[in-house]
């Protein structure tokens, strides 16, 4: 077991710059601002459609089916939005 000051600096951090490469940081701070944003639309999508699937049933009363279909498109919906990050 290595118990180097190095080695414990790189469990205990929540960050480790690993190369000398230090312009990468930029496009980290760039993903993870990035990251939070689509996060934040994401949970407002999510919420909102199930805010109106359940104004919806009270009001108009839809069946079940529509309601699941809704549910699972709105995950789906969000799920791409999510794959955004990949680009």
């Amino acid at each position: 077991m290595d118990v180097s000051g190095s080695n414990v600096a790189l469990e205990t951090a929540d960050v480790g710059v690993m190369a000398d490469r230090l312009e990468k940081i930029v496009v980290t701070m760039y993903l993870n601002k990035r990251s939070q944003c689509i996060v934040k639309q994401n949970l407002t999508v999510a919420w909102n459609f199930i805010l109106l699937l359940l104004i919806s049933d009270f009001l108009s009363n839809i069946n079940l089916a529509i309601g699941v279909i809704g549910h699972e498109g709105s995950t789906v919906l969000v799920t791409f939005s999510g794959l955004r990050l990949l680009n």
